[in-house]
């Protein structure tokens, strides 16, 4: 059941995510991205990709709702952490992994 991705561990059963030993507190829509990161692991994924996918929307491409959440979730699962597991492809979007 559960994904993993270097230390990061997600538990699909309690909506959880695990750094380690720390627990990340994530909102519905922050699990759902971190979600689909993980199960896509070494695959850059757009920005409209993740609209679509995470989203269910195909929005117009000027919103930056893609870039505030992975923000977000930057913030709280690699910036108190050496190892970075999302990455930015530059004109591409994102991938998630150990590099």
């Amino acid at each position: 059941g559960s994904l993993r991705c270097g230390d990061l561990t997600l538990d699909p059963t309690s909506h959880r995510a695990f750094r380690g030993v720390a627990v990340i507190d994530l909102t519905v829509k922050e699990y759902r991205l971190l979600e689909y990161f993980m199960t896509h692991q070494g695959v850059v994924l757009s920005r409209l990709t993740l609209l679509k996918d995470v989203w269910d929307k195909n929005f117009d491409t000027n919103t930056n709702v893609v870039d505030v959440y992975v923000n977000y979730l930057r913030n709280k699962i690699d910036k108190d952490f050496d190892t970075k597991l999302i990455h930015t492809v530059v004109g591409m979007g994102y991938i998630m992994g150990i590099r």
